[in-house]
């Protein structure tokens, strides 16, 4: 299978994808707002059909991985990988050379060993606490 990478993405691939993972889709000026203020876009095409996409905000100093998701007809055939390594080789490119950036995510619950396999660490371990969140509803 033949894998085409870009680094963008409109809004109404973004909603397919998320229905097709039974996630609901996003208000378009929302979304297209967002992905405008990404640091790093990136979806994965096969066959000319959307597959995968994640994105990720960020300032230079940190990174965080908001969206991962894989059509399901084809998840388990290394696509989310494929967009973590891309997203870590994006950051890795923007990091100056003595520098440091940090990549952080909050998984969904059950994909933690999938994050574990891409080389992110659960929190807290060493120096951190627990992740946090805090929602805003209107």
């Amino acid at each position: 299978m033949e894998y085409k990478i870009e680094n963008s993405i409109v809004t109404k691939e973004y909603n397919k994808l998320r229905n097709s993972v039974g996630w609901d889709s996003k208000e378009e000026n929302l979304v297209s707002e967002a992905i405008k203020n990404s640091a790093i876009v990136k979806k994965i095409i096969v066959n000319n059909k959307i597959v995968g996409m994640a994105r990720a905000i960020g300032d230079g100093l940190y990174y965080l991985i908001v969206d991962v998701i894989v059509d399901k007809e084809h998840q388990g055939n290394g696509i989310g990988k494929m967009l973590i390594e891309e997203i870590v080789k994006d950051v890795y490119n923007k990091t100056k050379l003595g520098q440091k950036a940090s990549i952080n995510l909050i998984s969904m619950q059950g994909k933690e060993a999938f994050y574990e396999k891409c080389g992110f660490r659960k929190i807290p371990f060493d120096f951190t606490g627990y992740g946090m969140i805090r929602i805003i509803e209107k």
